[in-house]
């Protein structure tokens, strides 16, 4: 096993072995809740500061007789549910990502794709058909075109550990 890709991964044996038997480690479990409670406390402060934005913008609007004012508020209100729609899908996301049995393992040779781009590089592994966007130092822990098994979350897909597989052991 690459202790570079468990160090970038942020696993450990302990996890690889739970995740080899379709669940969550201890370890895992609390990261997910941890940021699930992050995910949270972002979306409520969202959209508590939206809801005084846009209740200001309508309020100004009204007192100056301005629709732009109120447009604007209004279009806030709209945003806002849109965000909090979509908060509330990874909340979601993450809840079933915590219950038994939401861990799925692709394997296959992996291929490191850099993706350069006017923001930053970006870093993909694709493997098993399927793209997954990792960090820098995940994206070197691999080796390019070597086979691994990959785990990760069922419904939101965040990666979990993988391990290095030989030749004939690289087969689904």
């Amino acid at each position: 096993m690459s202790a570079a890709l468990m160090r970038a991964m942020r696993f450990d044996d302990a996890d690889l072995e739970a995740n080899r038997l379709g669940a969550l480690s201890p370890a895992q479990a609390a990261r997910l809740r941890q940021t699930r409670r992050r995910q949270t406390a972002i979306a409520a402060l969202a959209f508590v500061a939206l809801v005084i934005l846009a209740t200001s913008l309508i309020y100004a609007g009204q007192r100056s007789h301005n629709q732009i004012l109120i447009l604007s508020g209004w279009l806030l209100i709209a945003l806002n549910a849109i965000l909090v729609l979509s908060l509330g899908r990874a909340y979601m996301r993450l809840g079933s990502d915590m219950r038994a049995g939401s861990i799925e393992s692709l394997t296959g040779p992996v291929e490191r794709v850099l993706r350069r781009g006017r923001q930053g590089d970006s870093y993909l592994i694709r493997i098993a058909d399927d793209s997954l966007p990792v960090s820098r130092e995940v994206f070197l822990s691999f080796r390019h075109e070597a086979p691994y098994r990959i785990y990760r979350t069922a419904y939101g897909r965040l990666l979990l550990s993988a391990e290095a597989l030989d030749a004939s052991n690289a087969r689904p």
